[in-house]
């Protein structure tokens, strides 16, 4: 969430919006909870809106004009979000009521006021808020089901978008990947990396959100696992080279299955998902439904537009098109065709179940990697045994030369036999093992070691360092007037001396280290391969606690003689009276000189024949008198006023 007009509302949870209110403008909200709502608890109030309790409690308690106010936010905003034209526009037929129900939610917290810098304002409906409240608008979302079984699909599922990021961050990893001038990856390389992909053309072809539409449609599905990657801070730019980061990818490799599905669930409904509103509540109510059982989509489209959402004519084929066959091609659903034409989809538990499972290793040192084993042992394996992403199974095959490299950069034959045991389901063949061994003993005739440069600022420091027998065991590998080499042991022991002569040595190698930690510890969105415009971008949340009158001005500055009570006015007060109660649209109970109490809305106030006359609405029509014989009057203002 933004904090300025500079930058874009970049997440829309509760938290992050209230964070930048006030403590005042948070009290204020909890003692009109606690007012309204009758809640009596000690949580903030960003705990207590993002508790779907509170948000049912709300529903339950609201006034009419507060529910209109929420259907049209969760039926008819873009994720929750107005431009006050567009409220203004929308609510124009039942301005009064909506400009109540709306003050009200924004007294409560449930909506929030955000700003552009040049002063447009917005609103904005929290993201828990609106999940929320969709399902008290959808309060039996249940789809019914069909028995368990196959149903067929002209699209083929992939075998899972954590593999084929997986199979991308190995790649970059291993091979240089330099960027364009644009900072796109270079065609000879993107055609490398998209074989490696069980996402495919088929999965996107029906994309029409921009930028995505304008991408070439061979090479879209690489550009998304791309995205992802860069989104998740798994890869980065730098110096014109796609390249890994360490230690987010193993902070990756080190979530659970479900957090990571939970994780690139969320960013792909966040990013790739339509921003109309019946998008949201479909994605929502998917979520929601449970595993390994068949859904029908077309009841779910059916019950979405009864519960108000408009859809349009052609809302089943494109959700297919531009959601489902994602989702398929991420393998997380699957799809079929019933007998009737009917479409079903259901969720594929296999990225969320625990990875228990081990790999096979024949003693040719084949290794055949079924879909559960745990990532972080797939990585481990992938240092010095090549991998094949082809089908659901993942294949290997030990080399010389991969063992070799390993070997070479700092690993060890014992290290590589180890990895293979420890996931490996039946006892390692003795022949793998002798083989490993045999391919480190030729590795070892020739060795790549590697050593640390130490470089002084000029030669007479160097020559300062020769002076003092101490520095003597550590400048036996003189390169040059100003440098010599040490070995990794030697290291630590030579920063001390460093330090104990007075000197202040700078570890470079720590220095990249720390960067690479700065890389890691920033916790707020990572740019993509592409931006996706959205409705709310450049709006802040404004520090705002409405006045209880805001946006019905009129009626908090009428006299309040004409409200609280109920007298005889001179005539042409009372027809100012009168007047102003019907532009605002306000109630008014009138005793005639008969006795006759009368309640409704004035519609009409004329002159005929000399008389003034009005003409009343209420619920069973109009009434027409003379304002001569009107006795006592006063002006009823609703109760959702106070």
């Amino acid at each position: 969430m933004a904090n300025n007009g500079e930058s874009g509302v970049t997440s829309v949870r509760v938290q992050q919006c209230v964070e930048y209110l006030s403590h005042s403008t948070r009290q204020a909200m909890i003692a009109e909870q606690e007012k309204r709502l009758g809640i009596r608890d000690e949580r903030d109030v960003h705990i207590r809106l993002a508790d779907p309790a509170f948000a049912m409690e709300v529903w339950k308690q609201a006034s009419e004009p507060e529910r209109q106010a929420i259907r049209l936010f969760v039926n008819t905003s873009a994720r929750g979000f107005f431009r006050k034209r567009e409220w203004d526009r929308l609510s124009a037929q039942n301005h009064r009521h909506l400009a109540v129900g709306l003050n009200r939610l924004r007294r409560l917290g449930l909506v929030l006021t955000v700003r552009k810098r040049w002063s447009e304002i917005g609103y904005l409906m929290p993201r828990e808020v609106r999940e929320h409240l969709t399902f008290c608008l959808l309060p039996e979302a249940k789809t019914p089901s069909l028995a368990p079984k196959t149903l067929p699909y002209y699209i083929t599922a992939g075998r899972g978008l954590h593999l084929d990021l997986f199979a991308v961050l190995l790649f970059i990893r291993d091979n240089d990947v330099p960027l364009t001038q644009k900072g796109g990856v270079h065609r000879r390389v993107r055609q490398k990396m998209a074989a490696l992909l069980s996402l495919n053309r088929s999965h996107v072809a029906g994309w029409k959100l921009p930028p995505l539409a304008d991408e070439e449609p061979d090479g879209l599905p690489l550009a998304v696992v791309l995205d992802v990657a860069l989104r998740l801070g798994l890869v980065r730019p730098q110096e014109k080279r796609l390249v890994l980061a360490e230690q987010r990818v193993l902070q990756w490799l080190d979530m659970t299955p479900e957090q990571s599905w939970e994780q690139l669930y969320e960013l792909a409904a966040e990013q790739y998902l339509p921003h109309e509103s019946w998008w949201d509540a479909l994605a929502l109510w998917m979520k929601r439904s449970p595993l390994e059982q068949w859904h029908s989509l077309d009841y779910m489209l059916q019950r979405l537009a009864e519960a108000g959402f408009v859809l349009p004519d052609e809302a089943k084929q494109r959700a297919v098109d531009e959601w489902l066959h994602l989702l398929l091609g991420f393998g997380w659903i699957q799809l079929g065709t019933a007998e009737d034409g009917a479409l079903y989809w259901r969720w594929n538990s296999l990225p969320r179940l625990p990875r228990e499972e081990g790999w096979f290793v024949d003693p040719a040192g084949i290794i055949t990697i079924p879909p559960l084993v745990p990532l972080q042992a797939v990585w481990a394996l992938s240092r010095f045994c090549p991998l094949a992403f082809d089908g659901e199974l993942l294949r290997g095959e030990l080399q010389a030369k991969p063992l070799q490299a390993f070997l070479a950069a700092g690993g060890t034959e014992q290290q590589a036999v180890e990895t293979l045991r420890q996931s490996c389901t039946h006892p390692l063949p003795e022949a793998v093992s002798q083989l490993i061994h045999m391919w480190g003993k030729n590795a070892r005739q020739i060795q790549l070691e590697p050593l640390f440069r130490v470089r002084t600022a000029h030669p007479g420091l160097l020559e300062e360092l020769r002076q003092i027998e101490a520095f003597q065991p550590y400048l036996e590998m003189v390169i040059s007037p100003t440098d010599f080499l040490v070995t990794p042991a030697q290291k630590e022991s030579l920063l001390a001396l460093f330090r104990a002569y007075g000197y202040e040595p700078q570890d470079g190698a720590l220095m990249r280290v720390e960067r690479e930690e700065t890389d890691i510890s920033d916790d707020g969105p990572t740019a993509g391969l592409f931006a996706v415009d959205r409705p709310w971008d450049g709006y802040a949340v404004e520090n705002t606690f409405p006045d209880q009158w805001e946006g019905m001005p009129q009626a908090a500055t009428l006299p309040k003689m004409w409200t609280q009570h109920f007298q005889s006015y001179h005539p042409q007060t009372l027809r100012d009276l009168l007047q102003r109660a019907r532009e605002l649209e306000l109630e008014v109970q009138l005793r005639l000189m008969s006795g006759q109490t009368w309640e409704g809305i004035p519609r009409q106030l004329d002159v005929e024949m000399g008389y003034w006359h009005l003409v009343l609405e209420d619920r069973s029509g109009k009434r027409r008198c003379r304002l001569d014989e009107i006795d006592r009057v006063r002006i009823l203002l609703p109760d959702y006023l106070y």
